[in-house]
């Protein structure tokens, strides 16, 4: 319990990265401590409409609905936090507090360990450090390449021929993380359900059948959009159809 009460109450010095000039977010972060969560989501929304954006402020919003009482709100901004920051133990472990006081429970299609091993690892780090350590991992590809090519003697070149390779593969790797953290900043196709009770159809129309119910705060996938209607899938791979309107994206 002092663990939840300690993450919930971290709030993270967002001026630094955002605007030091910027005394909303100071404001923000006073009205939070002082327990006044309504006005602290309203200046930190205010913040995010103005163009400036942080795995940070996403996770100070969550955490002041949280608190508040809007389940479905906080979800979705720890998850836009951590698309920001996908790395960063806090905003995980905050999120996976949330999501265990959802009305759903929903089991996740059994992923070989190998690919759970390589999500974690992928995980570890957001795009721009990725693409930080691919540039660097190529520098000393370069270096590497210098020494095959310039080396006066034949272990020298060998070494050299050999690192080359190995941190170009490296370098590889690392730029394959970046892009694939970038996508899914980009792409968004993840949702939060809204809506308190949601009927899930087997096709874009209210006259579809009802295949099953789904509640607020449950992440869903999406699929494809038909009009105003979203093919969405869960994570035990179940499909069906949801309006827009009872879904807010990531």
């Amino acid at each position: 319990m002092k663990t939840q009460i300690l993450a919930l109450t971290t709030i993270f010095l967002v001026s630094l990265s955002l605007n030091a000039q910027d005394n909303r977010i100071v404001e923000g972060n006073q009205l939070y401590t002082d327990g006044n969560y309504p006005k602290a989501i309203e200046m930190y929304n205010g913040i995010l409409q103005s163009g400036l954006e942080s795995a940070e402020l996403y996770y100070n919003l969550g955490n002041a609905y949280y608190k508040d009482g809007q389940l479905p709100e906080a979800i979705l901004n720890y998850e836009r936090a951590l698309l920001l920051a996908p790395q960063d133990d806090d905003i995980r472990y905050n999120l996976e507090l949330a999501n265990s006081q959802t009305a759903d429970e929903i089991e996740q299609v059994g992923t070989f360990f190998l690919t759970r091993w390589f999500q974690n690892l992928r995980n570890l780090n957001d795009s721009d450090g990725w693409a930080l350590y691919a540039i660097v991992m190529f520098l000393f590809f370069l270096t590497g390449l210098g020494l095959y090519f310039f080396g006066n003697r034949v272990a020298l070149k060998k070494a050299g021929f050999s690192f080359a390779i190995l941190f170009l593969i490296a370098s590889g790797i690392f730029f394959g993380f970046s892009s694939h953290q970038k996508s899914k900043l980009v792409e968004r196709n993840h949702a939060i359900i809204f809506t308190p009770t949601v009927n899930i159809k087997s096709s874009p129309d209210q006259s579809g059948t009802d295949l099953f119910v789904l509640h607020e705060g449950t992440k869903v996938q999406l699929l494809s959009k038909l009009g105003e209607w979203w093919n969405i899938k869960l994570q035990d791979g179940s499909e069906g159809w949801i309006h827009e309107a009872d879904v807010e994206v990531i």
